[in-house]
């Protein structure tokens, strides 16, 4: 999808419509340090015995993946007063910017 370098749109902070620089936000997932998985086979690792469900071969990523677009995010900047605000999109597999 092709999206316009400027439009004229709501700024909630100037409280009237003004012109707006886009920007693409790529979105990426935060993931912690340890998830609770990660933490729970530490802890059930430890000792003697079987370890239940880690100790079976894991599943790789590409066996999970299913997904084949993301969604897409784009920041607003006013012209104006140069505050930001973010507008999600739908899903699609390519999105630029044109003059």
């Amino acid at each position: 999808m092709k999206l316009p370098k400027e439009i004229r749109t709501y700024c909630s902070h100037c409280n009237k419509h003004t012109i707006h620089v886009l920007s693409i936000i790529s979105v990426s997932h935060k993931k912690r340090k340890l998830s609770k998985g990660e933490r729970q086979k530490t802890r059930r690792a430890r000792g003697h015995g079987g370890h239940g469900r880690f100790s079976k071969v894991p599943v790789t990523r590409m066996a999970r993946k299913s997904k084949t677009t993301r969604k897409i995010q784009i920041k607003l900047t006013c012209a104006v007063c140069k505050k930001a605000t973010v507008k999600p999109l739908r899903r699609m597999s390519k999105v630029e910017i044109v003059r």
